[in-house]
């Protein structure tokens, strides 16, 4: 059965075809920064098999005074909403042979209430995250008319709530808002941030009140003023700048006592520097100025909308902002009277209620929508730069891949940089260790916010474990870490707390460097036992600014395998409390500069294997306490212009005349020459013990032949010579 519509106040086009369906009862709210959502009532032959196709599809809905519009557009006439369905009920009571359906009448923003996601948008300001949104499900008829600023975000996400949800709190945040506008055949999402970027009323303007509850126009007209905030103040912290105090205040315009020293202060504002902190105060102050004034009113003009700018005359600021509607209608005019039955028909009408804002004052959308709260902790794994093995800024912040995400690609764009937290953080000093590509680290989030996190620590897992094989090594515990790139190679700090084989382990891959500003004490064997062993497989070179001691109480061995260099610039002492043994196997060179002093307590014994030689540049002296005994295995030698002996002793030393030499005694002279020896008594010769000391061997002086032997031995005659030999002996 096909539906006469034409003269109707209601009126309904579906996919079930023209005429197909009465619309019998219409109520719906728009809203700015909401989306539209009517009830309806209509009657239709169709089956229901068909009717239930229609959920999700478009349907248009008319609604005011049927008629021509040849005077021009009064917004009584009847005028289209366009939407889509979103519910459909079925009614089992029957008018004859049409069923009655309730249903809802939704925009295509609405549903992406019916979706919901995880996902990462960076450096993409709220403009372009919106549009962005709307294009990927499907809500490609839209316009974006912002004239403010909107910096690009540097990180924001989607987490773990509807896209409806997220595009609205961002836009609600950013001092943007929506209506929609309608067509025959299609609606259109508007969004914009300033009063003058909604669309003027199509109709005339001139909207007297009238009064009258049956009047076409509007019936009547409430103005209202709420108490506000008057003062916002906003603070925030930046890591970046963290001297610099963010505080920001904003005061309202209205003069209402009441309002001034009303402050709403909130922490942290989630803004950087303090002029987008100034804006977002600004923001807020205007969301509360925009619901001080508000009017109220009932009309029949069907043609109001949500974001509609309309001048009403007779009041003050007569130009205003359409922020809300509320349509009714009702028209069973399709009806016969047996349909009635014992009920009074009911005349077709249509009203609403609406609150509007004067224009001048900005519209901004209360701040409804909450923002997700991350509830705890989570793990992540960190990624970066392709061929990196670490890849940070100059904060030690690193990039991560979320598991719920599931655009990311692993790699340096699946998040922003994210601070890591360290044992300690200070000017220039405390712990740095930055996680790198593939270690999984707990991400807690800063206020529980998503945009916010943080990194709190790290964990192993199957693909990262744990240094020391566990169960096994429990007792173990330190700090190891890997060679970049490529690794093969560790640095390491290891602890074992076994009892009994207590132990700390360090292990340099390469270089270990100590410095030590004042002191350094090493104790080794506190327990009474206790080894040191140090192997150096190069050089080694100690440095020593003042003074060295070493003080060792046993044995101390030094092997130098090859050649050993020692420079002292100063003076040497050395204090032997023993003896002292030194073994040369080859040869030994001594340069002295200066004088040699020796003192020796007790005997001084030089045993040499082969000759001995002596060069002195002037004398030398020789003072013994008691004797001077000179052995020679062949002959002794004397070379000098004049050989004396100083003292009392009747022995004089002569002077060398050719190939001899001429000895004069007190009493007698001596002469030895190359073939033998002469001696001249003067008055007398005579050996004693205590004139010459002679060994157990005797002395033996053979030239032609004399020999001398034990003990005393007198010669008294005035002179004598031998010519082939002489013997004394003994008495």
């Amino acid at each position: 059965m096909n539906y006469d519509q034409t003269n109707r106040i209601l009126a309904i086009n579906t996919k079930l075809g023209t005429d197909k369906a009465v619309l019998t009862e219409l109520e719906g709210d728009d809203a700015i920064s909401k989306p539209f959502l009517f009830r309806i009532k209509f009657a239709t032959e169709e089956p229901a098999d068909k009717v239930k196709a229609l959920l999700g599809t478009e349907v248009t809905l008319w609604f005011g005074r049927p008629g021509d519009t040849e005077g021009g557009p009064t917004g009584l006439e009847r005028r289209p909403l366009h939407g889509h369905f979103s519910r459909l009920t079925r009614g089992f009571a029957q008018r004859g042979d049409a069923t009655e359906w309730r249903a809802e009448v939704v925009p295509a923003l609405w549903f992406l209430s019916r979706t919901s996601d995880c996902r990462i948008f960076q450096q993409k300001s709220v403009p372009d995250i919106v549009s962005e949104v709307l294009r990927l499900h499907g809500v490609t008829n839209f316009q974006m008319k912002v004239t403010g600023q909107h910096d690009p975000l540097e990180y924001c996400v989607q987490y773990r709530e509807t896209a409806l949800d997220f595009i609205s709190r961002l836009m609600e945040q950013s001092g943007i808002f929506f209506w929609h506008e309608h067509q025959m055949s299609r609606h259109t999402l508007v969004m914009a941030d300033a009063n003058g970027s909604t669309f003027q009323a199509p109709f005339a303007i001139d909207l007297p009140v009238t009064g009258r509850q049956d009047s076409s126009g509007i019936r009547r007209l409430d103005e209202e003023f709420a108490v506000r905030s008057g003062k916002w103040t906003l603070r925030d912290f930046n890591f970046e700048t963290p001297t610099n105090n963010l505080e920001v205040e904003e005061p309202t315009q209205i003069n209402v006592e009441q309002m001034k020293s009303r402050e709403r202060y909130d922490y942290p504002g989630l803004y950087p520097d303090k002029g987008l902190g100034r804006q977002a105060a600004r923001l807020e102050i205007e969301r509360e100025e925009a619901f001080y004034q508000q009017r109220h009113g009932e009309s029949g003009i069907a043609g109001f909308d949500a974001g509609m700018r309309v001048k009403i005359e007779g009041i003050d600021d007569p130009e205003v902002l359409i922020t809300e509607v509320h349509h009714r209608a009702e028209d069973y005019s399709h009806w016969t009277r047996q349909a009635w039955g014992r009920r009074e028909p009911v005349e077709p009408s249509y009203d609403n209620t609406f609150v509007c804002i004067p224009k001048r004052v900005p519209f901004r959308p209360e701040r409804v929508t909450p923002k997700p709260f991350v509830h705890g902790p989570q793990t992540a794994i960190v990624v970066g730069t392709a061929g990196e093995e670490i890849d940070t800024d100059e904060y030690g912040r690193v990039k991560v891949q979320f598991h719920w995400d599931r655009l990311g690609q692993k790699n340096e764009k699946s998040s922003c940089w994210i601070r890591v937290s360290q044992g300690w953080a200070g000017q220039g000093w405390g712990q740095i260790h930055i996680p790198r590509i593939g270690h999984e680290v707990i991400v807690d989030f800063l206020e529980g916010d998503p945009d916010r996190p943080i990194i709190t620590g790290r964990v192993y897992n199957a693909d990262n474990q744990v240094p020391y094989g566990l169960p096994g090594n429990k007792t173990q515990s330190g700090i190891k870490t890997n060679s970049s790139k490529g690794g093969g190679g560790s640095n390491e700090y290891r602890f074992e707390d076994k009892k009994g084989s207590e132990q700390i382990y360090i292990h340099a891959e390469k270089d270990y460097d100590t410095e030590i500003e004042n002191n350094e004490t090493r104790k080794v064997g506190l327990k009474g036992t206790g080894d040191r062993t140090t192997t150096i497989k190069n050089n080694e070179t100690l440095t020593v600014g003042n003074d060295k001691n070493t003080t060792v109480n046993g044995h101390f061995t030094e092997l130098v395998q090859k050649t050993e260099f020692r420079a002292v610039n100063g003076d040497v002492t050395e204090t032997f409390m023993a003896n002292e043994t030194r073994t040369i196997a080859g040869s030994m060179t001594e340069t002295i500069g200066g004088s040699v002093a020796q003192t020796i307590g007790a005997s001084f014994v030089q045993t040499v294997g082969a000759s001995v030689a002596q060069t002195v540049g002037a004398s030398i002296a020789q003072t013994a306490g008691v004797s001077i005994a000179v052995t020679a295995g062949a002959s002794i030698t004397l070379t000098a212009p004049s050989i004396k002996q100083i003292g009392p002793s009747w022995f004089k030393t002569g002077i060398q005349t050719g190939d001899a030499y001429v000895v004069k005694l007190s009493n007698a002279a001596m002469k030895t020459d190359v073939s033998g020896v002469s001696i001249g008594i003067v008055a007398g010769l005579k050996f004693d013990v205590a004139g010459i000391k002679m060994d157990n061997f005797g002395l033996s002086i053979k030239t032609g032949g004399i020999e001398i032997k034990n003990k005393a031995l007198g010669v008294r005659s005035k002179a004598f010579e031998t010519k082939r030999g002489l013997k004394l002996y003994s008495a």
